[in-house]
């Protein structure tokens, strides 16, 4: 009776301290698999030098042991090796074992809190797009399809991101929020485009929600000195003058532009299929930003020189004039909009750039 009762209270020990291993941190069980790992094969190689004459073969050894693997190539054959072995395989699987749980519950932490949208965004140079609708997706697939490289962060209030893709990473909050912003890294994007929200059934108040964030964007602008290039779609042209006191570098129009459009293609059929290739990669090629080489000195210049090389010049700055580009100068600041494929843009880049 008093053997079975030592043998019970030897098992609740046991399982007792099984347990408070089983809580320790991560960083705990990391040191001990690591000192586990260093001390069997060290161990192994000074109790039996002959059949583990480097500490490689200890190495092979004893991970074969602690991950259950024992392909049998290597094992001891003393009585200290195997007493060896006994204790990796009581103490060091265990081990070994509660590591590769702890890690793939961070993997599984990480993944939960990707998808709800509450990690920070570290990388730099990305586009950050605010608010989610049928637009936001298409213009990500857009941007995608043009620059598969792309980092892109959308920002939006809902529980789980509602598009997944490699390039594409979520945070969910109010972006009107400086926190939230900041966890975007907004002070390092390349732009930031804020769609209205179309949950919102009066222009008016859709107009001021972007308002409101566009605010919150200018605001962090000039608390840090940072130059962030915005982008807000407009439900309505008459509030544009709403937004004069904030610095937004470009409007889009939400309703008329698809009016102006359907007004074009019904007084010029065919046009349609123009604008398709201006403003998507998936109907033509793409329209690029190039500065004038050195040797260009009016738009005239220009536009020869980017047709001899395959490119088409549609627009200096906002100027699309070229009725007297033989008279007008260009800028080293200029920006040319030009029409090429992606060989012919990188080739006119290179010269641009030396």
């Amino acid at each position: 009776m008093e053997e079975n009762n030592r043998r019970c209270n030897g098992v609740t020990i046991f399982i007792r301290l099984w347990k408070k291993v089983s809580k320790m941190d991560f960083s705990v069980i990391l040191f001990l698999s690591l000192a586990i790992v260093l001390f069997g094969t060290v161990s192994i190689h000074y109790l039996e030098p002959e059949n583990f004459p480097t500490l490689f073969e200890g190495f092979w050894w004893t991970m074969t042991t602690l991950t259950t693997v024992g392909y049998g190539d290597y094992y001891p054959t003393t009585v200290p090796g195997r007493l060896l072995g006994v204790f990796l395989f009581i103490f060091g699987i265990g081990i070994i074992g509660l590591l590769i749980s702890k890690i793939m519950d961070v993997l599984a932490t990480y993944n939960t809190l990707k998808r709800e949208g509450k990690l920070l965004f570290k990388n730099k140079e990305h586009f950050i797009y605010i608010g989610w609708s049928s637009r936001t997706e298409r213009a990500i697939k857009e941007v995608l399809a043009h620059k598969g490289d792309k980092r892109i962060v959308l920002i939006e209030q809902l529980d789980n991101a509602p598009f997944t893709h490699d390039q594409v990473h979520f945070i969910s909050g109010d972006a009107s929020d400086e926190e939230v912003l900041m966890k975007a890294n907004i002070l390092e994007a390349d732009r930031v485009a804020i769609f209205s929200d179309l949950s919102i059934s009066k222009p008016v108040l859709a107009d001021g929600k972007s308002l409101l964030i566009a605010s919150a964007v200018e605001a962090l602008s000039k608390k840090h000195n940072a130059n962030i290039h915005s982008v807000v779609e407009v439900m309505e042209e008459k509030n544009i003058p709403l937004f004069n006191h904030i610095d937004v570098d470009d409007f889009i129009l939400s309703n008329d532009s698809v009016s102006l459009l359907m007004a074009k293609a019904t007084l010029q059929p065919g046009t349609t299929g123009l604008f398709r290739q201006l403003l998507s990669k998936k109907f033509g090629k793409n329209i690029h930003e190039l500065l004038p080489l050195k040797d260009w000195h009016t738009y005239k210049d220009a536009s020869h020189a980017l047709f001899e090389s395959g490119a088409v010049l549609i627009a200096v700055n906002e100027d699309m004039d070229f009725s007297n580009a033989a008279e007008k100068r260009l800028q080293k600041e200029d920006v040319l909009y030009i029409i090429c494929d992606d060989q012919v843009y990188q080739t006119l880049r290179t010269g641009a750039a030396t």
